[in-house]
């Protein structure tokens, strides 16, 4: 089909996206992220942690950022058309965008101070997709599909590893003074759980929370910009790269396919939704409910990491059959206006969600890092949410774009485009 042009309703569940997705970020922009890979040590905190992580994990726990790699791999597929229909070199344009796209995310880890930034796996990511532009929709599932599989694979065989380092820590401790295999082996399976149970309470967690919250600039900077290095290098290359295409392969594939372009009917759009979240929701819950069980025992969680994909995909394809839904009923017209322009502006608010979380969190604000917890995360959230939807909506009823959007632009096309609407009736030129 032909994938020309903006789409409103992916601007609705775009910004609905970029929204959702600072659900599970307030978490990290809050406090340390151990708060929530381990939340049953903060049971005691003010805002019912682990009921409200139990909430977050089910319905949202990777399912928006596998949401926002749909969209990105859609949006990579439609930019592309709307170049090679322009007459323009798809292939420079495509490519200098990445990696304006890639310093983006840099200036968003390093100068913002958000280490989990995604923008620059997304342009890494991007670089593989634009030789695959021309596939079928079902080759590009069937890609997504294999990438995905090859994830599990790896985490299949971390799984394996770390089994076996738990079957050997009991003798591997007893032998550790005497033998330098037996201590790596112990440590080895010693940091496994110390990663899984982490101590919140420990001296170097609370030095942490003290340096971001309320340390000197250089503190902060220091302190966070630590965080960046290892998650866009180390977390990135193990944990958000393949996820990240997997998902990139199947937002192409479904773009391809009509499902985000308005041409299929509404009853698949709910069959879409139905199995989505017939497969998603029980592996959710169940996972959840197992976790808590068994208090995040490691083996446990890299045993569930073996249906990630599985789990997030499909509950992201119920968000997605939902979202597409609401956007061709008619139904709350203002708030689907607010969430298009607010998708419009996607960068725009994505980077704003980063200096807001610093204003409100860390030692340059307000100072709030560590101090809020659980349900009292979601008070500054919809602050946030608020702000953004009014702002968007403000600024592009006078504005052609986002102004990250815009200087996004001019970078690309190396030109100084016109941000500025006309003013009604003005003559050319003035």
């Amino acid at each position: 089909m032909d994938v020309t042009g903006r789409i409103r309703q992916l601007d609705i569940v775009r910004g609905t996206a970029v929204l959702g997705i600072l659900l599970m970020n307030i978490w990290a922009f809050a406090g340390p992220q151990a708060i929530f890979d381990y939340p049953s040590a903060a049971a005691g905190w003010p805002g019912a942690v682990v009921p409200t992580w139990a909430v977050v994990h089910t319905l949202f726990e990777g399912s928006q950022r596998a949401l926002f790699s749909l969209l990105f791999g859609a949006g990579m597929l439609l930019m592309v058309s709307r170049l090679t229909r322009d007459g323009r070199s798809a292939a420079a344009f495509y490519y200098r965008r990445l990696g304006l796209l890639m310093a983006f995310g840099l200036f968003d880890a390093f100068v913002l101070l958000w280490p989990a930034d995604i923008l620059l796996t997304y342009a890494v990511c991007g670089l593989l997709l634009y030789p695959l532009r021309r596939l079928s929709a079902a080759t590009l599932l069937l890609l997504a599909f294999c990438v995905a599989a090859g994830n599990a694979a790896l985490r299949h065989a971390d799984l394996v590893e770390a089994r076996q380092l738990a079957r050997a820590y009991p003798l591997a401790v007893q032998r550790r003074g005497e033998d330098p295999e037996a201590a790596r082996q112990a440590e080895a399976w010693e940091a496994i759980e110390q990663r899984a149970r982490p101590d919140l309470e420990s001296a170097t967690l609370r030095s942490s929370i003290q340096r971001i919250g309320q340390g000197s600039l250089r503190e902060l900077y220091a302190e966070r910009g630590r965080s960046s290095l290892v998650l866009q290098t180390v977390v990135a290359a193990n944990a958000w790269f393949l996820d990240s295409l997997a998902m990139m392969l199947a937002g192409m594939a479904l773009l391809r396919a009509g499902l985000l372009a308005g041409a299929v009917k509404r009853s698949r759009l709910l069959w879409l939704a139905v199995i989505g979240y017939g497969i998603g929701l029980p592996l959710s819950a169940t996972e959840t409910a197992s976790l808590l069980a068994a208090d995040f025992d490691p083996l446990l969680r890299k045993t569930w990491l073996l249906a990630y994909d599985l789990r997030r995909g499909a509950m992201a394809a119920g968000h997605l059959g939902l979202l597409l839904l609401f956007a061709r009923s008619g139904w709350l017209r203002r708030l689907q206006d607010a969430l298009a322009t607010t998708g419009r502006m996607a960068l725009s608010n994505y980077l704003g969600q980063s200096l807001l979380g610093a204003l409100i969190f860390y030692s340059v604000g307000l100072g709030l890092y560590g101090r809020l917890s659980g349900a009292w995360l979601y008070l500054p959230l919809l602050c946030i949410w608020t702000l953004q939807l009014t702002a968007s909506r403000w600024w592009l009823a006078r504005y052609r774009q986002g102004p990250a959007e815009w200087l996004w632009r001019c970078l690309t096309y190396r030109q100084r485009l016109p941000l500025a609407k006309k003013e009604p009736g003005a003559r050319p030129g003035s």
